[in-house]
């Protein structure tokens, strides 16, 4: 995963196709970041193609992890189709949606 600091949050950069086959291993690495003291964690999703159900997953199970820690988790830059499946599915109230990264780090 690629990361960037940005004062107290962290921007995670995710791309391509967040399904069954890579979902574990995002939802690990994500877990380890947390793990290492990050609390405030930006989702920047705009190379993101396609989510499953497993990569939904592995973002509610973040979000929890984060939850429990007083942390936040903002997600930002999602493509139509894969904002559509958010829709579908009624996560969108469940998480902060920014359209860019500056407003997610604003917020």
């Amino acid at each position: 995963l690629q990361t960037k600091k940005q004062g107290e949050k962290l921007v995670v950069y995710l791309e391509g196709r967040l399904d069954v086959s890579v979902a574990n291993e995002v939802e690990e690495e994500l877990s380890k970041l947390i793990d290492g003291g990050e609390n405030h964690l930006v989702l920047n999703m705009d190379k993101v193609e396609y989510m499953s159900s497993s990569g939904f997953r592995a973002c509610i199970a973040t979000l929890r992890k984060l939850n429990a820690q007083e942390g936040s988790l903002k997600l930002c830059c999602i493509r139509p189709s894969v904002r559509r499946i958010f829709d579908v599915i009624e996560l969108t109230s469940l998480f902060e949606i920014y359209e860019s990264e500056a407003e997610a780090l604003n917020a």
